[in-house]
């Protein structure tokens, strides 16, 4: 692994790689303070925008793939870190509403009569926690503001079939594979960048929301890859122990991780790097059987005597960044010799460096089943993959057909967000903000449900009895997170409870009786900001869907039910999993079925209580010695089980 670099801190790396990325392109444009890169003039005739992005690292993605036909916009975090979701929201609104200029665009923007603008919104995400938590409150909190404007849908790229459990079948014991099981599911790996060809060529072409996101979900369910990492990348600024993000250990001269992260997360195997054709053979026999044994009719992709009887598939490889092109060019004709011999019928191939790990040495391959996407959306299939990935874009780092720019201007004026655009955008803000209000009022004579309507007074007495018990709650939250975690969720479940609390008294919380949405929106901001990390993020996804969903739902137990659904979009976390679910799906089903408040908040408590016998499948819990007779109850249920006990004891002490 080499630890030089020629910056030899990580400080404001990122955003001086952003200014480079779009010198090379002159249509793209750098909004700095949120990282995003964005096409900088509206695509005529096109209806949907696609954006993606990720933690800084994996350079060229997603910087390098912005441009027409692949991202409208892209958003980089810092390195290996998650961009926030204000950043993916500043994001969505750079793309969505680009070519809108003054007040006069957004006084049509109100009035209905700005055809074509903006645009609807398709974001990709990579399986990883941090970014489906980030890009998923983005997304809620886009629906809340500009819901009655544009529409948004997501696709999810998982690719990665390393540590999918049934790979670990029929494996010895000395080969050291990792416990695969858990609900999380494949991580993304580098085959996210076809999606974005695919996707951004399909708007590009003019295509609708729906139609974009059926095509996404088909891609994605047919794309399998694996990784192998020869070494562990570096990252600017750290020492040398620190530079290996992800905790993995290094690995020996004559060692190779097959299923390695982009972060350095453990892989799937560690074993001694022999011949390279059995190397390719093994990651190649991972992906066939990521769905059944070969030969069964189950695999992956369907290799036939004849190519006319075989699945069509595209061959993608990828330069995790610290390989030579020598070696990339051999591997890609090792594994097309022995995908070939299996009678599988390459129809594209692709090698690069897509997505890299920084200066890992390594590569991943991945395959398409074209086939497949076809059958899964039968007659809608329409236009063939491989013309999606044979259009033409201007995104500099795609291998493929190449569009002439639209301006030949590299001036720096040009590259800059400048003041206009910036005052339209915050006047689309604004007039959202004040449109959103209006209409989440509850106007009784106009048949809305008096139950929605918020008392400020018993509201007032809820939320402080709630946030008082849960600072008393502090210390044992933490006792029983330093059993099962790092202990610091007494700490942040305090530290939301205070910033609720100081928001009340200061009057930045004013609750409206007629608005209940607004104000769960404002908590759920305040909670953000404040707790942050996954608990943050969880609890602001929850409350910002139960706001949208105030506005049209007939009464609270509606919208908590359907803010349950929405939070269930972005975590795999279920009832059982022994996390936060364990006590607010209960809370929400018991009003669903109609029970009383009272009988809500002991179903939550006695849910909170069940995890004390649950299994740990998600977070750090699942490192927990499995011998250890009785945990404490998860932290994150007890704490909601006490916000949801105290609120309801509030509200029957004023009634």
């Amino acid at each position: 692994m080499s630890t030089k670099h020629v910056f030899s801190s990580g400080e404001g790396l990122v955003v001086k790689s952003l200014r480079g990325a779009v010198r090379l392109n002159p249509a793209l444009k750098l909004h700095e303070e949120s990282k995003t890169i964005y096409v900088g003039d509206e695509i005529p005739g096109t209806h949907v925008v696609v954006i993606a992005g990720g933690g800084a690292g994996h350079e060229p993605a997603h910087a390098g793939y912005t441009g027409r036909g692949m991202l409208a916009a892209s958003v980089s975090g810092d390195i290996f870190a998650s961009p926030s979701a204000v950043q993916v929201l500043t994001a969505i609104e750079h793309a969505a509403f680009v070519g809108m200029k003054g007040s006069a665009e957004v006084a049509k923007l109100l009035d209905g009569t700005n055809k074509g603008k903006p645009k609807d919104v398709l974001v990709l995400i990579n399986n990883y926690t941090g970014d489906r938590l980030n890009f998923g409150l983005a997304i809620e909190r886009a629906r809340a503001l500009y819901g009655h404007w544009i529409r948004i849908e997501s696709v999810v790229n998982a690719d990665d079939v390393s540590l999918l459990p049934k790979l670990s079948q029929d494996r010895s014991q000395e080969d050291n594979i990792a416990d695969t099981g858990g609900p999380v599911g494949p991580r993304g790996l580098a085959a996210n960048v076809l999606v974005c060809k695919i996707l951004g060529a399909l708007a590009e072409r003019g295509a609708d929301l729906d139609r974009i996101k059926a095509y996404g979900d088909a891609v994605v369910a047919n794309l399998a890859s694996v990784g192998v990492g020869l070494e562990h990348c570096h990252v600017p600024g750290r020492d040398i122990e620190k530079g290996k993000s992800g905790g993995a250990q290094g690995l020996g001269s004559d060692e190779c991780e097959i299923g390695l992260g982009l972060h350095n997360e453990p892989g799937a195997i560690r074993r001694k790097l022999e011949s390279p054709e059995r190397l390719v053979n093994e990651m190649i026999t991972m992906i066939l059987r990521s769905r059944g044994q070969v030969g069964t009719g189950q695999e992956f992709v369907k290799g036939r005597d004849s190519a006319q009887n075989a699945d069509e598939a595209i061959l993608f490889v990828n330069n995790l960044g610290g390989m030579s092109q020598l070696e990339m060019n051999a591997i890609l004709d090792e594994v097309a010799i022995q995908l070939y011999a299996q009678g599988i019928n390459l129809i594209r191939m692709y090698q690069s460096a897509y997505m890299t790990s920084l200066n890992a040495p390594g590569f991943s391959i991945s395959l398409l089943n074209t086939t497949a996407v076809k059958s899964r959306l039968g007659f809608s299939y329409g236009i063939a993959v491989c013309d999606l990935l044979d259009d033409a874009t201007d995104a500099v780092a795609w291998s493929g057909t190449r569009m002439a720019y639209t301006t030949q201007d590299y001036s720096q004026t040009r590259r800059s967000v400048s003041a206009g655009e910036s005052a339209t955008l915050q006047s689309i803000r604004l007039a959202a903000n004040d449109y959103m209000n209006t209409r989440q009022r509850i106007h009784p004579e106009q048949g809305s449900s008096p139950a929605l309507f918020l008392s400020s007074k018993i509201a007032v007495r809820a939320i402080q009895l709630a946030c008082r018990k849960v600072q008393e709650a502090s210390g044992l939250l933490t006792s029983f997170d330093e059993v099962v975690g790092d202990g610091d969720c007494g700490e942040t479940f305090a530290r939301g409870a205070t910033a609720i609390l100081s928001a009340l008294d200061s009057g930045k919380l004013f609750i409206e009786e007629s608005n209940p949405g607004k104000l769960v929106k404002e908590i759920s901001e305040v909670l953000e900001y404040t707790m942050g990390g996954t608990i943050g993020a969880l609890f602001a996804i929850f409350l910002t869907a139960l706001s949208t969903s105030l506005r049209a739902s007939a009464s609270w137990s509606t919208s908590l039910n359907d803010a349950r659904h929405v939070l269930s979009l972005y975590t795999p976390a279920k009832p059982g999993d022994r996390t936060i679910m364990d006590a607010l799906y209960p809370f929400c089903t018991a009003l669903a079925d109609g029970k009383d408040i009272l009988t809500a908040a002991t179903a939550a408590q006695q849910g909170a209580e069940n995890t004390k016998t649950m299994k740990p499948r998600l977070g750090r819990a699942t490192y927990v010695i499995e011998h250890q007779a009785e945990l404490p109850p998860d932290p994150g249920a007890w704490g909601v089980a006490i916000i949801l006990n105290g609120l309801v004891q509030g509200i029957i002490s004023t009634m």
